[in-house]
């Protein structure tokens, strides 16, 4: 940790001039050195794409802020290899204008921001506000971040644990440890007619389908707690992989 607090690296999936990001920078100027590296423009939906072989521009748009022609990924990429002279000490995406709940985690933009801090073996955190969008509900979720973080470092959590942290309206007090719920994204193609492009196609969000098992993200939201769901990168489905080895060691047994 730096004499002056935590070295701190920013980033979020609205863009770097959102909300969201300007709040959350406000109070992260309090635990230490903010480096705000951030899409130029809204990424939402980018999950964990990066710029394969592609070419990306950043601007600095005043000290240690910075719009990169990129996804959130690529930002954090960037930051950690190219920009900071040192790794940071955390890496946090957000306050995303909206909820990362269920199976948002897979298309999030923002929790890809904070998952590549943690696959660089740095301790990461994507904040999301779950409704309330305006500067009373923004400020709240900042400063419930800023008190967050460093409760959540006394724990002492193994270096590149990444915690994904969903903050209802309401000024909310309390946090409870969530499990990922099961929320299907309901994605529908829109289509309409544009000047000169004919037919054209878009996907937006539609209605999602919730079930609030009782310790998931969905069950503490709900109830007006704010969520706080550790994540790993390991996709592997263990219990499937334990009961396939078994059925092919009998299988390989029997034709013996």
């Amino acid at each position: 940790m730096a004499k002056n607090g935590l070295k701190i690296l920013l980033t979020n999936d609205d863009g770097v001039n959102a909300e969201g990001i300007l709040f959350l920078e406000e109070e992260l100027h309090k635990l230490g050195r903010v480096t705000v590296v951030a899409p130029h423009k809204e990424k939402s939906g980018a999950s964990h794409s990066i710029s394969l072989n592609q070419t990306f521009q950043i601007a600095e748009l005043y000290h240690n802020r910075f719009a990169l022609k990129g996804t959130p990924a690529d930002c954090v990429m960037f930051a950690i290899k190219r920009l900071m002279e040192e790794p940071p000490d955390l890496v946090i995406s957000g306050i995303n204008h909206g909820p990362n709940l269920g199976n948002d985690i897979l298309y999030s933009g923002t929790v890809a921001g904070a998952r590549e801090g943690s696959l660089n073996g740095i301790l990461s955190f994507a904040f999301s506000i779950t409704s309330g969008y305006d500067d009373e509900a923004f400020t709240s979720a900042a400063r419930f971040a800023r008190d967050l973080i460093p409760r959540i470092m006394s724990y002492e959590p193994r270096p590149g644990s990444l915690f994904n942290v969903n903050i209802p309206g309401g000024n909310p007090t309390r946090f409870r440890f969530t499990c990922q719920g099961t929320k299907q994204f309901e994605g529908n193609i829109e289509e309409f007619v544009e000047r000169g492009k004919g037919r054209v196609y878009r996907v937006v969000r539609g209605e999602s389908d919730w079930h609030p098992e009782p310790e998931s993200d969905l069950a503490a939201i709900s109830e007006g707690i704010v969520s706080v769901t550790p994540l790993h990168c390991d996709q592997t489905d263990y219990k499937e992989t334990e009961r396939l080895i078994k059925k092919h060691l009998k299988k390989d047994s029997s034709r013996k």
